[in-house]
């Protein structure tokens, strides 16, 4: 089969998927919540940047924190060069984890015609909280590269 032929029948394919899912009840759902969260963007985006920067500067606050703590114990002895390897591959295996069940619930949601998860039934732009629990390690590897006066 040619790939033009293939990318023809994976195009249709897709495009039948999103005109299905369009025309149900939950597809149209999505449709007007995102025209609606387009049109409060549109009145005030710059609240929307304003959130976001504050995300950003929040996230780089504590990738610096916790990369602070861990160089301490690091330095201190408490903390191994084995440790934080360790460390690691669990922080990764979590990652992928939770990855492959957010992924698995995807799928469900969409075979099931909704995209919404079960613990988030309501869609908001400006979540109350985060679920995520950070106790991430951060190596700079450009400390390194310091000259002694720079150090």
């Amino acid at each position: 089969m040619s790939k033009l032929l293939k990318t023809a029948i994976i195009g249709a394919a897709a495009g039948a998927a999103a005109a299905y899912f369009l025309s149900t009840e939950k597809g149209k759902e999505v449709v007007q919540k995102t025209k609606d969260l387009y049109d409060d963007y549109k009145e005030n985006p710059e609240e929307y940047h304003q959130y976001a920067s504050d995300k950003a500067n929040a996230y780089k606050d504590l990738a610096v924190q916790t990369f602070n703590d861990y160089k301490e114990r690091f330095d201190s002895g408490e903390l191994t060069k084995d440790d934080i390897v360790t460390a690691v591959k669990e922080k990764t295996d979590q990652a992928a984890d939770y990855a492959s069940s957010k992924l698995s619930e995807f799928k469900q949601g969409f075979e099931q015609g909704t995209l919404q998860s079960n613990a988030n039934k309501s869609a908001s732009f400006f979540p109350s909280e985060s679920s995520a629990q950070v106790d991430d390690i951060v190596i700079d590897y450009q400390q390194d590269f310091l000259t002694e006066d720079e150090k």
